[in-house]
């Protein structure tokens, strides 16, 4: 997402300081390393200790590149993400060379951390100091805005979709018997369970076709190739051929988590696959709790078919209900289109991406 905002700003002159695995091709990279003892030890039994020592204590970086470089040529801002570790450096150099720091918070980061539950109240803390120390603070949601309370220069900033441009031939949908559904994204993690029981029901329904598109699943009761055989697993295809699909299909589904634990994080986090699907022109089907942002967005905006049952029947029934709906699939579609036009367009939210930053730092757009 961030490579999306940095590359629409032809003026900006882009360091990147992070670790040597994390490297990107034609970019200045600075080389931050982590201490090598506590490295290795967050790979064995007591990696969860190692973990939560390096995310609750400074010192375990090398920054002496970073300080060469700062010495060299001082930046006028620095930017970082509220996620992972690289941000406690981003925070003490800000403040140690008294630079503007500006942070990302796409996720509730304490909640998300390999650490001890010991270690979550201190890192909760160093996480909202971070959001107060930040000279411009940019929420995915204003849910997490409010939870991190009061800030002078705090924005609330969607998720930047990739921009393209879908032309007449690619948008026609090829006349299919079935109600074809697609899902692209993650088929692992907090999302098995969901999908899992999905794709368990719809082999057996003649008039309902799932795809599923993404980095192979670590299912163990429903073998990839047993997906593959019944035609629900796409793979992991390159973005062209994956725009062409999701160009083919009826509907595209979104899942948002119904684990408890996850909560926070489905209420103030906002899924960027939201913001991508809008661009086909598609009916959404949102299926997740009550209280997510997805769900709330769509209830709010109209813009898509919601489904708060973790049932995979009640989940199905309202897609076969939809299928024989065409004016209600027309519809939900033109909406996906108004939203990307308008909440969603690329170059809206690039422009307050670019006016929040000149409104503290002066640089021009």
């Amino acid at each position: 997402m961030l490579y999306r905002h940095f590359s629409r700003w032809s003026e900006l002159s882009l360091a990147i300081a992070t670790e040597p695995a994390q490297c990107l091709i034609g970019e200045q990279i600075i080389e931050i390393r982590a201490n090598q003892l506590l490295s290795r030890l967050t790979k064995t039994r007591i990696g969860r200790l190692a973990h939560s020592i390096r995310q609750c204590f400074d010192g375990f970086y090398d920054l002496s590149k970073l300080r060469q470089q700062l010495q060299h040529k001082k930046p006028e801002l620095i930017l970082t993400v509220a996620h992972g570790e690289l941000c406690w450096c981003a925070q003490y150099i800000a403040q140690t060379y008294r630079i503007p720091l500006i942070t990302f918070f796409h996720d509730w980061w304490p909640d998300l951390a390999y650490v001890h539950s010991w270690t979550r109240v201190i890192l909760e803390r160093r996480f909202k100091q971070l959001y107060q120390h930040s000279q411009l603070a940019f929420c995915v949601t204003e849910a997490m805005r409010q939870r991190l309370g009061g800030h002078q220069n705090a924005r609330v900033l969607f998720p930047i979709p990739d921009q393209f441009m879908l032309d007449k031939s690619q948008q026609v949908k090829t006349q299919e018997e079935h109600f074809k559904l697609i899902y692209a994204g993650n088929l692992s993690g907090i999302y098995k369970p969901m999908l899992l029981s999905l794709c368990k029901l719809l082999p057996g329904i003649s008039e309902l076709k799932l795809k599923l598109f993404g980095l192979p699943p670590d299912w163990t009761e429903l073998p990839v190739q047993q997906l593959q055989v019944q035609k629900i697993y796409g793979g992991f295809i390159p973005r062209k051929m994956l725009i062409y699909e999701l160009c083919q299909a009826s509907a595209l589904l979104l899942t948002m988590s119904f684990d408890q634990r996850e909560q926070k994080r489905t209420q103030m986090s906002f899924p960027s696959k939201l913001v991508e699907y809008c661009q086909f022109g598609k009916p959404i089907i949102i299926w997740g709790p009550d209280y997510c942002s997805a769900v709330q967005w769509g209830r709010q905006y109209e813009s898509a078919l919601v489904v708060t049952s973790p049932s995979a029947k009640d989940l199905v029934e309202a897609i076969k209900e939809l299928a024989h709906k065409p004016l209600e699939q027309k519809r939900l579609g033109d909406k996906a289109s108004q939203m990307a036009r308008g909440m969603f367009n690329p170059e809206k939210i690039q422009q307050q991406f670019i006016e929040s930053i000149q409104q503290i730092s002066g640089i021009k757009g």
